[in-house]
């Protein structure tokens, strides 16, 4: 069995095309409005829910009793679905799924880590390749702790993630190596590694690959 588990964040990592990002959060901006009709500025309520509980949606159900059962049919609606078609099949997003795909075929276990529903995560996963893994919330979310307990203790998992809350879960666990995706300014003295672009990303995978193998980790 192969010990190699690369983890990869989906919105922010894998999905970085700023239109169809804007497209989600405003879905969810107009959900939050349709659920909190008093809030004057739904779009800052959405902020604050995402980085306070991680989800809109759970951020909803904890801090104002709402139901949010309707979410993924609402935000994940038909217009953002074939936008999301546009971009994953669009010539950019293909030539880094191939790249993604090779590590595939050198022993590495792929896997999408997101807070985000299988309805988007499944056609992502598919078209970078097959043999591609997913994990989404059900029923915890990055970043609580069992959201992560859940893989093989046995593996070494390479995490990436553009959020520093979702990546300071694995901070502590035993055979996780956390990893920043920061397109913006690099930070300094971060506690994790950063990288700034999906190449850079390959190349962090293919510079720890045979490290990985000659340490054992996760064995």
């Amino acid at each position: 069995m192969a010990v190699k588990s690369l983890l990869l964040d989906i919105d922010g990592v894998i999905i970085r095309d700023k239109n169809l990002l804007n497209h989600v959060r405003e879905n969810c901006t107009n959900y939050v409005a349709s659920k909190l009709p008093e809030a004057k500025n739904p779009g800052n309520v959405n902020r604050v829910l995402h980085l306070s509980h991680g989800h809109t949606a759970r951020g909803l159900n904890l801090a104002f009793k709402v139901d949010t059962s309707d979410f993924n049919e609402k935000v994940y609606d038909k217009r953002l679905m074939e936008h999301l078609s546009e971009v994953i099949y669009g010539t950019e997003f293909q030539e880094e799924a191939k790249e993604i795909y090779k590590l595939t075929l050198n022993e590495w276990k792929v896997t999408l880590f997101t807070n985000s529903p299988i309805e988007w995560a499944g056609p992502v996963a598919r078209a970078i390749g097959d043999n591609i893994y997913t994990t989404c919330p059900d029923p915890y979310m990055k970043p609580e702790v069992p959201m992560y307990t859940q893989f093989a203790k046995q593996m070494t998992h390479l995490y990436f993630d553009d959020s520093l809350k979702n990546l300071g879960t694995a901070r502590c666990l035993a055979n996780w190596h956390p990893v920043y995706f920061n397109e913006g300014d690099q930070e300094s003295r971060l506690w994790c590694p950063q990288v700034g672009t999906m190449w850079e990303l390959l190349m962090y995978v293919n510079s720890v690959d045979q490290w990985i193998i000659n340490n054992h980790l996760g064995n």
